[in-house]
């Protein structure tokens, strides 16, 4: 079983691409695996234990490379036996791509959105969602000049959803080290659903399957990712929806001018 690694940015269209490739039976995707999460611990486990203090510290290391990758393998065939196709899915392996690379030699698709989009929507959560945006309105305020949106916006891109994916994309984009992952843009994704799905089973290698992209099972889902218009379960209901834009003149300013390197990367006319 081939095994690859998906995370981006909240908001991207990443739990609607899981939920159409699940259609597939040949692929398997674990949503919001707990890998990532538990991997420097067990490192630091392994490492700690006497038997690595009294042997070759570089065999020491490879069998723990060699440990985890075949763990994560037997752990991809437990969940789908017929599948050819394993999809480890958290946004944190942005923030780890050493062992990304260097146990996992792992390739990776990456969603990304315009970043005022995303803004956009946390700051409807923000305005309209109280029972989801607790965690959105601790510690916002501070006696600057900025405006309270600004200080709002300030705060939700030091939350670890969106500093995690963003800081990795920088790297990836510093470093050139671009061919192991493949980057889909929710916009794209949206404009023609069926050739950015060739394009992600491209990279897959894989024959591409057929979708039904108009009757769409929610199999992964998050409470914020269906915020604000519901499980959508088809591309067309979603081609219609056009949020109000929330954001001031001086809020837009402040995220084209301090991501400046994302809108060149990736959004420059």
């Amino acid at each position: 079983m081939k095994i690859f690694f998906s995370g981006g940015l909240p908001k991207s269209g990443s739990n609607m691409i899981k939920n159409v490739l699940s259609q597939n039976e040949k692929i398997s995707i674990y949503p919001y695996s707990p890998i990532i999460d538990s991997l420097s611990t067990m490192k630091s486990t392994f490492f700690n234990q006497e038997a690595a203090r009294n042997r070759n510290i570089d065999s020491f290391e490879e069998c723990i490379k060699s440990f985890l990758k075949e763990g994560l393998a037997g752990w991809s065939k437990v969940l789908n036996k017929k599948a050819s196709v394993y999809i480890d899915d958290n946004r944190n392996w942005l923030g780890n791509l050493e062992d990304l690379e260097n146990i996992f030699n792992g390739k990776m698709i990456v969603f990304i959105k315009d970043l005022k989009s995303i803004i956009n929507s946390l700051e409807y959560i923000y305005l309209n969602k109280i029972d989801y945006n607790t965690n959105f309105t601790n510690n916002f305020y501070q006696y600057q000049p900025n405006n309270k949106q600004l200080q709002r916006v300030i705060k939700f891109f030091d939350l670890d959803f969106m500093k995690i994916p963003l800081t990795g994309i920088h790297r990836i984009i510093e470093e050139k080290n671009k061919d192991n992952f493949y980057f889909t843009k929710y916009e794209n994704l949206i404009l023609n659903p069926e050739k950015e799905l060739r394009n992600i089973y491209k990279f897959l290698n894989m024959k591409y399957s057929q979708h039904d992209l108009n009757n769409i099972e929610v199999s992964y889902d998050t409470p914020l990712s269906h915020i604000p218009y519901g499980n959508v379960r088809n591309f067309k209901k979603i081609e219609q929806l056009n949020k109000k834009n929330l954001l001031n003149k001086e809020t837009i300013m402040y995220i084209e001018t301090n991501f400046k390197w994302f809108y060149d990367h990736f959004y420059k006319v």
